[in-house]
C-alpha cells in the first residue's frame, strides 16, 4: 500500500514538473518621467539682519536674610557640630578603645 502511494506521488511530481513552461522574465523598465530640473530664482536681503537683542529685564537679587554676625558664626558651628559640650561633672571622654589614661 505504501508502496503504491509512494509511485502515484512521484508521478504527479513528474508530471507538474514536464508540463511547466519557463516564463519568460520581464525586462525592467523605469516608466518614470524625471521632472526637468527649474532654475528658482532666490531673493536674498541686500542688507545683513541685524542679530537678536536679549531684551528681557533681570530680576534683582533677593537681598540677603538680615542676621547678625554672631548669630551666623553660631549657626555655622551648630552645623559643623563645634558647639557640643562635654559630659558634666568634669568627666572627661573615653579613649575609643576602652583603656583608661587614670593608670585604673
Amino acid at each position: 500500500m505504501r508502496t503504491l502511494a509512494f509511485a502515484a506521488l512521484a508521478g504527479a511530481l513528474l508530471l507538474s514538473a514536464c508540463g511547466k513552461k519557463e516564463e519568460d522574465t520581464p525586462t525592467v523598465t523605469n516608466n518614470l518621467v524625471e521632472p526637468p530640473v527649474e532654475n528658482v530664482i532666490v531673493d536674498e536681503p541686500e542688507a545683513p539682519q541685524p542679530e537678536p537683542q536679549n531684551n528681557a529685564v533681570a530680576t534683582p537679587a533677593a537681598p540677603p536674610p538680615s542676621v547678625s554676625e554672631q548669630q551666623q558664626i553660631q549657626d555655622d558651628a551648630e552645623a559643623t557640630g563645634m558647639t557640643s559640650r562635654l559630659p558634666e561633672g568634669g568627666e572627661q571622654s573615653q579613649p575609643a578603645d576602652g583603656t583608661s589614661t587614670t593608670g585604673e
